[in-house]
């Protein structure tokens, strides 16, 4: 099983909806965290807003697939600055129960922010 879903949202409509840059409904406090810490957050808070609806549309074209809270998705990043996806409560149990692994691409320019999901599972073997 292989699905990838792609999102690409206008920076301008996040900048029309700022509310959502407090919402601790939508971003988590590492999420604006990291964002805020930018010399330009609103292309960083965008990227993720694309890479959670990315996920959430991915995983929806599974069958038996859970809901998918924004508070349960959270966009991290590794010590290279890498973004993952990292999971809580159900999702993190279901995912594992599916042998589901996510890779995840960011990118943003001054007037757009697009991140695509790959969504795949592992075989026992490791093979895809």
């Amino acid at each position: 099983m292989l699905i990838i879903k792609s999102v690409i949202h206008s920076i301008a409509e996040l900048d029309r909806r700022l509310s959502l840059l407090s919402d601790i409904e939508f971003f988590s406090s590492y999420e604006r965290h990291y964002c805020l810490s930018k010399s330009k957050p609103l292309p960083s808070f965008s990227g993720i807003w694309c890479a959670k609806e990315a996920f959430s549309q991915a995983i929806a074209n599974l069958d038996q697939s859970p809901r998918c809270p924004f508070l349960d998705i959270e966009v991290c990043h590794d010590s290279n600055g890498r973004p993952y996806i990292g999971l809580k409560n159900y999702l993190t149990q279901w995912c594992h129960d599916k042998r589901m692994a996510i890779n995840l691409s960011i990118s943003h320019s001054r007037e757009f922010a697009a991140a695509s999901v790959l969504l795949y599972s592992v075989q026992n073997d490791g093979t895809v």
